[in-house]
């Protein structure tokens, strides 16, 4: 049997599945985080002042110095770590407010991919799957019945807080057993038709931890707006920005809030 694949708008009940695999998509980019940081010049200069400090001021053993680089790396990891987990957590507001956040006007929406997983193969995944929307998939008249449900894939729109002439693409994520499937691209298609007649382009930013993503966007016909660094923790954690646009090339529509 084949795994379907829905894509549909967000029904009450699906908060909870929406909710875990944002957070996972937020979590997933905690390893490369920390080895970005620490291959920047400021990281390596923070472990080598930190050894200096405690030998110059404190007198102590200068092997007992060097042994202080490794704790600036755990610190940076734990601050890596504590700042994904931190915005995990503010995400939970977010997602057990949906219809509030995401439904609440026609400038709006938010779409999951809902997997239809034969009970036979449930766990193992799958190699591939058929994608529809959920008119065609009620065409079909599958009996549910013999397939396990599970939310695989988010993607929301809300209004662009910088041009009320752009929408806002946000919550874009697909859990890792079904990634590489042509499920964002779906997701990404749904929120883009949406758009369309509405806006005159839609706007997201990811970050130097989402190369795929970045590559994925451009491909999807998105351009590169800007980029500049943030700051996490001073000087010691920083991280690259960019700021990408798609732009409507036949939308002239403007925006009345």
């Amino acid at each position: 049997m084949d795994t379907f694949v829905v894509i549909r708008d967000y029904k009450p009940g699906d908060e909870n599945m929406c909710y875990e695999i944002v957070k996972e998509g937020t979590m997933s980019t905690v390893n490369t985080a920390f080895m970005n940081g620490l291959t920047r010049e400021i990281t390596f200069q923070s472990m080598v002042l930190s050894s200096a400090l405690l030998f110059i001021f404190f007198g102590l053993p200068f092997g007992f110095c060097l042994a202080s680089i490794p704790g600036v790396v755990v610190f940076m990891y734990f601050c890596i770590y504590s700042g994904h987990k931190f915005k995990a957590l503010q995400i939970t507001q977010d997602m057990y407010n949906i219809p509030r956040v995401y439904m609440s006007s026609k400038y709006t929406g938010f779409w999951v991919a809902e997997a239809f997983e034969p009970v036979t193969n449930f766990n193992s995944g799958p190699v591939k799957c058929t994608i529809l929307s959920e008119q065609d998939f009620n065409s079909k008249n599958i009996d549910s019945s013999l397939y396990f449900k599970k939310i695989v894939g988010t993607v929301a729109i809300t209004r662009s807080k910088n041009n009320e002439d752009y929408a806002w693409l946000r919550r874009m994520a697909v859990s890792s057993t079904y990634q590489r499937l042509g499920i964002a691209a779906a997701l990404l298609k749904e929120a883009l038709e949406f758009c369309q007649d509405k806006y005159a382009g839609v706007e997201l930013v990811t970050t130097e931890c989402h190369d795929v993503a970045r590559d994925f966007y451009f491909k999807k016909g998105f351009e590169l707006r800007n980029m500049y660094h943030k700051k996490l923790l001073g000087n010691i954690v920083t991280v690259l920005i960019y700021e990408l646009v798609y732009k409507f090339k036949t939308n002239k529509i403007h925006v009345v809030p």
